[in-house]
């Protein structure tokens, strides 16, 4: 048995480009529920993010739209590469993603990343940007390149 390097591991992380247009105001990290040849996908693949996000349905976070690529080496598996995937948290988290969604908040997928030897799911609980607030969010990042 090889022994795994995990800080080279720790590194493989997949962002959601959409994500940058939402404001965020909490996020959490939730582990996701994947088939054997969709883990070994993920570490060989990059997923496709394209307007995935989470919803709850019967008091469970539910992933949507995220597109995980067929694994080349998986024989004669007829698999959905955009079914739903569920998402683990506690209770409490739960509740509080719920009490965010009904007052209006989206649920994002930020971005997937290994946390030792499992999947990891960042979701965001924010507000999309208006144009108007991303063209101020970046001169203030210029300001700031500038003042350096």
């Amino acid at each position: 048995m090889s022994a795994l390097n995990f800080d080279k591991i720790h590194q493989m992380k997949h962002f959601n480009k959409e994500s940058r247009d939402y404001e965020f105001i909490a996020k959490y990290e939730a582990g996701i529920a994947l088939t054997g040849s969709d883990a070994k996908s993920l570490r060989v693949q990059t997923p496709q993010f394209a307007s995935s996000k989470v919803e709850i349905q019967d008091g469970r976070p539910v992933l949507f739209n995220f597109k995980i690529p067929l694994y080349k080496y998986s024989q004669g598996q007829d698999i959905d590469t955009t079914q739903e995937r569920n998402l683990l948290l506690s209770q409490k988290e739960i509740a509080k993603l719920l009490s965010y969604r009904n007052q209006k908040y989206m649920l994002i997928p930020i971005s997937i990343f290994l946390k030792g030897k499992w999947f990891k799911v960042e979701i965001g609980v924010g507000r999309k940007m208006r144009k108007y607030e991303k063209r101020e969010k970046i001169k203030a990042k210029e300001i700031k390149k500038t003042l350096k």
